[in-house]
């Protein structure tokens, strides 16, 4: 009864996502981007010989964690291709050209004919999902072809398990059942061994840590610099707002129109998507709040006077806000105030103290920063002022702040070798 419903959800999901991309450009794309995908699969891979390593990732912050992965086994194992599928278009868009991956495709929607036709198509040697891919239909036929002799390896990796998803629920038998599929598992941390332990899966469960970690780590021993930010901060306290929606600029702006003039502060804001509608309210926003910004796109040389007296700069691209942390003093990180909270990694790895909303219990990273106070949450303009105001006057506590960032990114790297030493093993 429970597969029947799962299977009735996942067509509703997909006649859902059809509906919307009518007027929603995003759902529009998923749907274009697996027209024809048995075609288009099997023309790509008709000549293949070689062996293949399939990794499914839901959208970018899971390719960051699948990322260097793929580079170490690319590079230790050549004989390998690795073809690499998102569930989102954001994701696809973005990484479709990535020079490690063999062929990017969409991931088909989790029905068991796909399920089957794509895993005829493809047939993998190895398959890496990562984090949440708990896609029923896709696991099931994994087990099926097990039974039957085939030699196909399945793992997941950098997951997380919380007591609200359904595989601790009365009705998550079959839920249980489909995590039997994994040879291994690679938890973040000890509360998913628990939690796993109580339901039976015990025995393929390794602690690895979140493989983002070691990414954070490699992004910010890279040689970057950007004279323009340099030219912008100008030795001043920096704080930078990366990843924000406008329920967090709503309460980020009037604030810091506060300390612009108090405590001589520079402002960077990246919007999660620095499209130009978002960037267009962001801009209006600061303009109500008689704050000057310019755009990092528009700077340069010849008007270098204009941007070092404006108090924000606008990050109007993507691909650069993961190493300009660098420049900062403290990041706020949005996405609290929506589904939940976006990379905070991205600026701890820097020693940077973080600021987010209410919804990052999700976030084993979030809750342990938390407890040691290298993190801090908010859920208004008064909790944030208050926050703000602490960590810029007591100096003490911003130094206890960033030492337990600093500490807790020392603590957690490691994650990539652990995982490809057991992964080896099957290759």
């Amino acid at each position: 009864m429970m597969k029947l419903l799962y299977s009735l959800s996942i067509r509703c999901l997909i006649s859902g996502i059809k509906i919307a991309s009518l007027f929603n450009n995003k759902a529009k794309q998923a749907i274009e981007g697996r027209k024809n995908w048995r075609k288009i699969i099997s023309d790509a891979l008709k000549n293949n010989s070689d062996k293949i390593i399939w990794f499914h990732v839901s959208s970018l912050g899971e390719f960051e964690q699948a990322r260097p992965l793929i580079i170490k086994i690319k590079t230790q194992f050549p004989e390998y291709k690795i073809l690499l599928t998102f569930f989102s278009p954001s994701g696809y868009n973005a990484r479709k050209n990535f020079e490690y991956a063999d062929w990017v495709f969409y991931m088909p929607y989790d029905t068991s004919g796909n399920a089957r036709d794509f895993l005829d198509i493809v047939k993998p040697h190895s398959i890496i999902f990562v984090k949440y891919e708990f896609w029923l239909n896709f696991l099931n036929e994994i087990k099926r072809r097990k039974s039957n002799n085939d030699k196909i390896n399945c793992f997941l990796v950098s997951s997380i398990f919380r007591k609200h998803q359904p595989f601790f629920k009365w009705y998550g038998k079959i839920f249980v059942e489909a995590l039997t599929a994994y040879d291994k598992i690679f938890v973040q941390d000890n509360l998913s061994i628990r939690l796993l332990k109580k339901i039976g899966i015990e025995n393929n469960v390794i602690l690895s840590g979140d493989t983002r970690v070691d990414r954070v780590i490699e992004i910010a021993q890279q040689n970057y610099t950007s004279k323009e930010i340099e030219n912008f901060c100008n030795g001043q306290t920096t704080i930078i707002c990366g990843s924000t929606w406008y329920p967090d600029e709503q309460i980020l702006v009037p604030v810091l129109s506060k300390y612009i003039s108090s405590h001589s502060i520079k402002i960077i804001i990246a919007p999660h998507q620095p499209d130009e509608k978002n960037v267009s309210k962001l801009i209006k926003l600061l303009e109500n709040n008689k704050i000057t910004y310019c755009r990092f796109t528009h700077l340069s040389n010849s008007n270098i006077d204009e941007y070092k007296n404006s108090n924000v700069i606008i990050i109007d691209t993507v691909g650069v806000l993961n190493k300009i942390y660098r420049y900062g003093y403290l990041a706020y990180i949005g996405g609290g105030f929506t589904d939940g909270i976006h990379n905070i990694l991205e600026p701890a790895v820097y020693g940077l103290p973080v600021i987010f909303g209410p919804k990052y219990e999700k976030f084993y990273e979030a809750v342990e920063l938390i407890k040691s106070k290298g993190a801090f949450t908010i859920k208004n303009i008064s909790e944030f002022d208050n926050v703000l105001g602490k960590l810029l006057n007591d100096k003490q506590l911003y130094n206890s702040s960033q030492k337990a960032v600093n500490t807790f990114i020392k603590e957690h790297q490691g994650a990539v070798e652990k995982t490809i030493s057991e992964l080896k093993r099957y290759f």
